[in-house]
């Protein structure tokens, strides 16, 4: 496997060295699919227009082809001074979705009903905010998040990520959201995996200055 050397990739991270360790073969064990949705939606049959489809990888050799050409969340977001476009369109791009081959990022796909999201709204610096996303990305791909409420022994148990995802809210003040969907409602496997999902998100940060990140639960039944 060949680990790229750029800005993307951090190699004083656990969660990197995790990632390494899971994947050091050429296939991922499911595919993803990595989505981006434009600003503009004014009602629900908009949001569906304005969710597009980047890519699709289920290799390791994609997923760094086309990571390390995606814009970053950064490079995209509101930063509380400009409202950035990017492409000969100009298009503006508000949210970014990580979800497993055919899982819908909406809340009404029969898989992500059965369950629910943690999520944290909050301000954060341009720097945590990228890093956040990349580990997350990395605990999503190398399945460290997943395997954490797999209580079989031989990581044969069921599948409970769903996918992720990163939104631009800030209006006035640079407000980002940062969400992991589950397909479960079982209290212990959400314990274990937000557990792991804080663990994951501020590997390599170091002290964070508004301190871990708290995350609440939003069941999408409700």
């Amino acid at each position: 496997m060949n680990v790229p050397r750029g800005n993307a990739f951090h190699h004083n991270s656990k969660i990197d060295l995790l990632f390494i360790l899971q994947c050091n073969h050429d296939t991922i064990r499911v595919e993803w699919v990595l989505w981006e949705r434009l600003g503009g939606a004014q009602n629900s049959s908009d949001w569906n227009a304005q969710m597009n489809e980047i890519c699709a990888f289920a290799t390791i050799e994609d997923f760094w082809s086309y990571y390390n050409h995606i814009p970053k969340p950064s490079e995209v977001f509101f930063d509380g001074n400009t409202r950035k476009t990017v492409g000969p369109k100009s298009k503006q791009i508000v949210e970014y979705n990580l979800f497993k081959r055919g899982i819908q990022p909406e809340w009404g796909d029969p898989q992500n009903a059965t369950g629910g999201s943690f999520f944290i709204r909050q301000s954060l610096d341009l720097n945590t905010l990228d890093m956040f996303w990349q580990n997350l990305v990395m605990g999503l791909v190398g399945e460290t998040i997943e395997d954490n409420a797999d209580d079989s022994g031989d990581n044969s148990g069921k599948n409970c990520i769903c996918g992720a995802r990163i939104v631009d809210k800030g209006r006035n003040v640079p407000i980002f959201r940062v969400e992991l969907w589950i397909n479960t409602r079982d209290a212990d496997k959400k314990d274990k995996i937000k557990t792991k999902l804080v663990e994951c998100l501020i590997d390599g940060l170091g002290t964070l200055r508004k301190g871990v990140p708290k995350f609440e639960w939003k069941d999408h039944s409700t």
